[in-house]
């Protein structure tokens, strides 16, 4: 879950997936991430992007699915049907 309450769920993930998961996780900087990914090699690094790409992909459907259920109560109070 990110500071803002929004729930993250990524699914069928392996256990070192969730590893580097949970370490990205600790960090409280993207200064600390982006030096943690240094260390990396490149294929780490390349996963690494991948997880961080697929929590933003997450992010942005929560809340695309947020705005949706917004802008439908907008419309039913105007009285449509949706």
């Amino acid at each position: 879950m990110t500071d803002d309450g929004v729930p993250v769920i990524l699914e069928d993930l392996t256990v070192q997936q969730v590893e580097m998961l949970n370490k990205i996780w600790s960090f409280e900087t993207a200064e600390q991430l982006q030096e943690f990914r240094n260390t990396l090699p490149i294929f780490r690094k390349q996963e690494l992007d991948t997880l961080v790409q697929m929590i933003i992909m997450e992010l942005e459907g929560v809340r695309a699915e947020e705005d949706l259920s917004m802008a439908q109560n907008m419309l039913r109070e105007l009285g449509y049907r949706v």
